[in-house]
């Protein structure tokens, strides 16, 4: 299977027609999506279900594909974080994908019944390392100066 673009014909399929249409099977606990080739996977994100903040030791790309928007967070440094809602509609201020340097923290859920990223990243997704946070963790604004 080659990488996937943005593809509408997906958006009303139910969750289960989705995985049988693409033939995606269930996620390995510490895999970040379904692997298409060595460089690109498929991240489906199932109501319900949060991605726990992680980080990896390579850049990657995530790219809105179908279904309902997804929101994504993201920190550079543990404390500094932004967020933004992956999706196809620009005018709702959506984008359409979200580029991460190397060992970025970032998190993300569905804002629908399902969400299906693609994940890309010039080292191959097997070679990258992996590091999750603790499940109470989170990025933590800094004080600002002056006060402790």
């Amino acid at each position: 299977m080659a990488p996937l673009a943005r593809d509408e014909s997906l958006d009303d399929l139910s969750i289960d027609a989705l995985r049988a249409h693409l033939q995606l099977a269930p996620l390995a606990k510490d895999a970040l999506g379904m692997r298409i080739d060595d460089c690109h996977a498929l991240l489906l994100l199932p109501v319900g279900e949060i991605i726990a903040w992680q980080n990896y030791g390579g850049a990657l790309r995530f790219s809105f594909i179908a279904g309902a928007p997804a929101a994504f967070s993201w920190s550079p440094d543990g404390h500094d974080a932004q967020a933004a809602h992956l999706g196809a509609a620009t005018h709702l201020h959506q984008k359409p994908e979200v580029a991460l340097d190397s060992e970025t923290w970032f998190t993300s859920e569905t804002l629908g019944n399902w969400s299906l990223l693609q994940v890309a990243s010039p080292t191959p997704l097997a070679e990258l390392t992996c590091e999750k946070a603790a499940d109470d963790w989170f990025p933590k604004p800094r004080a600002p100066q002056g006060i402790k």
